[in-house]
């Protein structure tokens, strides 16, 4: 009886550490990671300043944007790595990043101050010549899931 007791009090307690495990995931800091981060962070200073530094920094030269219009038709235009007025009339907030060794995926939401609804970004990097780059940036208006 002792020993279904104690056996029942040692699954119980590895039931609970590994509920903490999976319920708080730990944020191992990365290398990577802070690449990206950077990355990121000179994309936006280059959007929103017009820096041609900050966007040849953070984007590959044969990138894209890529999106479907709100009357539905897909639209894609090469990235243009020249200085160009900044556009302030948004906040961007980093919501995730994924890292599959040499491609990363990174999440976005952009708060506008044009309307009410936010807008989403889906920013493709990958890893070349040992930098990050953003090869291409999806997006869309919403969550419907």
């Amino acid at each position: 009886m002792l020993h279904a007791t104690r056996t029942a009090l040692l699954t119980g307690s590895l039931l609970l550490a590994f509920h903490h495990a999976v319920a708080e995931p730990r944020i191992v800091a990365s290398p990577d990671r802070d690449a990206i981060i950077q990355t990121i962070g000179n994309f936006y200073v280059g959007d929103h300043t017009g820096s041609v530094e900050h966007k040849r920094a953070s984007m590959h030269p044969r990138g894209a944007f890529r999106f479907v219009d709100k009357s539905g038709n897909y639209q894609e235009s090469a990235f243009q790595l020249t200085a160009t007025a900044g556009d302030t009339m948004y906040t961007e907030e980093l919501l995730s990043i994924e890292i599959y060794e040499t491609v990363a995926l990174a999440r976005l939401r952009l708060a506008s101050k044009r309307r009410p609804e936010a807008e989403y970004k889906l920013m493709t990097l990958h890893k070349t010549n040992g930098a990050w780059l953003i090869t291409g940036i999806s997006w869309g208006w919403g969550i419907t899931q």
